[in-house]
């Protein structure tokens, strides 16, 4: 009887004690972000992410990425509903007016690989 109670308290320590690390293997809060310039003629300034309300921004990636280059990646701690803004020029050497994209967001968590492409005058995110 002693034996049993005892590996049933155990049990139910070890079940209460480790929730909260269990819950980190369930619900993942750091994001990661990569992005592929994959335009033939647009640079990419840098790539911020916003709240919905537009109150405030977080600049994601700060990296000038020209025609088929890759950004490094970057991790932040955010879940939640965003806007993501790319801003960009229309030409191969970053110089010109720049241009926003904006396109909402879920974030959950994990690894995002961010693509952009151009189709006529605008920019196509494909996210994997």
């Amino acid at each position: 009887m002693k034996k049993s109670f005892f590996c049933l308290a155990l049990a139910l320590f070890c079940c209460v004690g480790l929730t909260g690390c269990l819950s980190h293997w369930f619900i993942e809060t750091n994001s990661r972000l990569q992005v592929e310039n994959a335009t033939e003629d647009c640079t990419l300034l840098s790539v911020d992410i916003f709240s919905d309300d537009s109150t405030s921004y977080v600049r994601w990636i700060n990296e000038t990425l020209l025609p088929g280059e890759r950004s490094h990646v970057v991790e932040n701690d955010w879940v939640g509903t965003f806007r993501l803004r790319v801003n960009y020029t229309q030409s191969t050497d970053g110089s010109g007016e720049t241009l926003h994209y904006v396109k909402k967001m879920e974030v959950e968590g994990g690894s995002l690989f961010l693509k952009v492409e151009s189709d006529a005058d605008s920019l196509v995110l494909k996210f994997r």
